[in-house]
């Protein structure tokens, strides 16, 4: 199975009469843009806009966050979810690098985020790196813009993976810069350790459908863990959820460009023999817990596995998933290696996470969630500020003691990194990171 992705990188974007790509220049028709993302009609006062590696602009509340791809040979590049299920992880596609879409709505809640693209946050999160293209809109539906409300993200979500979708179209037909391939090649007789990764996906609200990530375009809340060929989770079989918070959570984008996945691909055949990526679920009760440990320990001995590298979700209820599993992964003589955040509380002093295991002897910390940090004001906002004192991010407060209100007068923030988008997140991209035992 060998998948080819095309690489056209984006240096600027502008708005003009047709949507083309032409020597790292990315031309949007907005009309054709907006209509294409906003095919079923469900968003109102939609408007495009950039913002560029630098500026003094703050985006919020950002709901998802896509890299733009075509697939070529006619499937869609989101089987199940933009187009009709089909398999994926083989053949090629064409992505333009360098930027993202990126969702922002009016109304934000507990797992929406925000993003500066300079300043302290930016030092902090691979998205302000990025030349982010951002449909800011509204729901038709007013009870779908309430921030008690869940679900209010879902017309957002299939909206950016839609205009991904058609960005992507002005290079299908174009010969990219650079290619990248991936192929799991027979490298047995080498008799290296064989590797694992195991992903700890969004699958845990129960209630109803569309807030867990997504599985060839189906929410996966009641899924058991399986094994995927490598390629599947970089060609959009699997894509983000709606409900971890900002600074945890794994959006579309991270698993189009999984960094640790990469990595191991680099690294098969030289130190390691990569075996594929087990995807791990978030039970909601300790039996479910329990299953889900059992399995991906199982699979992993089933397919010859030596070590493992768990990618955690986040913390909190998803720790008791994240521990058992290390130990029924070492019970079996699988070394792991667990990667996940901190959340020691504001002051620092609550526990770092809610359950622990001894067994569980080398992590990797992502990025304290918890951590404090004051935002100076920007020149520009995207999307609503006023969302930070009305609705519920992880990361504000509308009072605090100590700090005050997170919103000042001046536009200022002061927050916990739970909100920032791409902060303490798994997946890899963290240069801040450290490994204790």
């Amino acid at each position: 199975m060998r998948l080819n992705i095309g690489n056209f990188p984006v240096h600027k974007i502008l708005f003009g009469q047709e949507t083309k790509w032409e020597d790292g220049v990315l031309t949007v028709n907005r009309q054709e843009a907006i209509a294409a993302l906003n095919a079923d009609g469900k968003l109102k006062n939609v408007d495009l806009q950039v913002a560029y590696p630098g500026e003094s602009v703050r985006i919020l509340p950002v709901h998802e966050i896509v890299e733009p791809r075509a697939a070529l040979g006619g499937r869609p590049t989101f089987p199940g979810y933009t187009g009709p299920l089909c398999p994926a992880g083989e053949g090629t596609l064409h992505a333009l690098k360098g930027m993202s879409v990126m969702a922002v709505g009016k109304y934000g809640g507990w797992m929406e985020g925000i993003l500066d693209m300079s300043g302290p946050m930016a030092e902090r999160t691979h998205y302000a790196d990025l030349i982010n293209l951002c449909f800011v809109a509204e729901n038709v539906d007013p009870e779908e813009n309430s921030g008690q409300v869940q679900h209010k993200n879902l017309n957002f979500r299939l909206a950016a993976h839609r205009l991904a979708e058609y960005l992507a179209q002005a290079v299908r037909d174009q010969k990219p810069r650079v290619w990248e391939q991936y192929e799991l090649t027979d490298v047995h007789q080498l008799h290296l350790p064989r590797v694992a990764l195991v992903i700890q996906l969004s699958s845990f609200y129960d209630k109803m459908d569309g807030f867990d990530d997504l599985l060839y375009g189906i929410d996966v809340r009641l899924m058991i863990p399986s094994l995927l060929h490598p390629n599947e989770v970089l060609d959009g079989a699997v894509c983000g959820s709606a409900l971890i918070t900002a600074g945890q959570r794994f959006y579309t984008y991270d698993y189009q460009n999984f960094p640790i996945l990469k990595k191991l691909y680099q690294e098969h055949g030289k130190t390691i023999d990569f075996a594929g990526v087990i995807i791990s679920d978030i039970g909601q009760t300790t039996p479910r817990k329990i299953r889900s440990a059992i399995r991906v320990a199982k699979i992993a001995q089933t397919i010859g596995c030596d070590g493992a590298i768990y990618a955690s979700h986040g913390d909190g209820n998803l720790d008791v998933d994240f521990f058992k599993t290390i130990g029924e992964l070492e019970k079996v003589g699988i070394k792991t290696v667990g990667m996940g955040n901190e959340a020691p509380g504001r002051d620092g002093t609550s526990p770092i996470k809610s359950m622990l295991d001894p067994v569980a002897d080398a992590m990797v910390a992502a990025g304290n969630g918890n951590q404090v940090i004051e935002l100076p004001p920007m020149e520009r906002i995207i999307g609503d500020l006023d969302s930070v004192m009305r609705d519920k991010y992880p990361g504000c407060w509308q009072e605090d003691e100590v700090y005050g209100p997170s919103l000042r007068p001046d536009g200022s923030i002061i927050m916990d990194a739970h909100s920032i988008v791409g902060h303490d997140g798994a997946s890899g991209w963290s240069h801040m990171t450290m490994k204790s035992f």
